[in-house]
């Protein structure tokens, strides 16, 4: 895709939540973000006001999905979230319970992307 500035955002176990077909996010908890620095002034501002970014997910199959990137506060708690095609992705890359997985972030043309990696 052309992207610099990588950064890992958050390396985690899948769990049964980020799999639920009901639930339909993959969550991002910020305590274990590794750096919030992956999100520039403009975008951490969007998201603190409550507005959903669409922005492009690389999957371990190296299929480009457009992807809601958001960010839930719940109660003391704050977490990013990847909704809305979650699910295709979950499928498509036959993720499950117990996998370990990398989210990176990465600009494009100054556009926020991620790549998820299966490890």
């Amino acid at each position: 895709m052309g992207g610099k500035g990588v950064v890992l955002v958050i390396q985690k176990t899948i769990f049964y939540s980020d799999i639920n077909l009901t639930a339909s996010h993959f969550s991002i908890p910020f305590f274990q973000v590794k750096t919030h620095d992956f999100l520039n002034e403009a975008e951490a501002k969007e998201l603190t006001g409550k507005n959903p970014m669409q922005e492009w997910l690389l999957d371990p199959s190296m299929k480009r999905t457009s992807i809601t990137f958001n960010k839930w506060v719940m109660g003391s708690s704050s977490l990013y979230v990847l909704t809305n095609t979650w699910n295709p992705v979950v499928k498509n890359n036959q993720l499950k319970k117990g996998d370990m997985v990398q989210l990176w972030s990465f600009q494009v043309n100054s556009l926020l992307c991620f790549a998820l990696v299966k490890l």
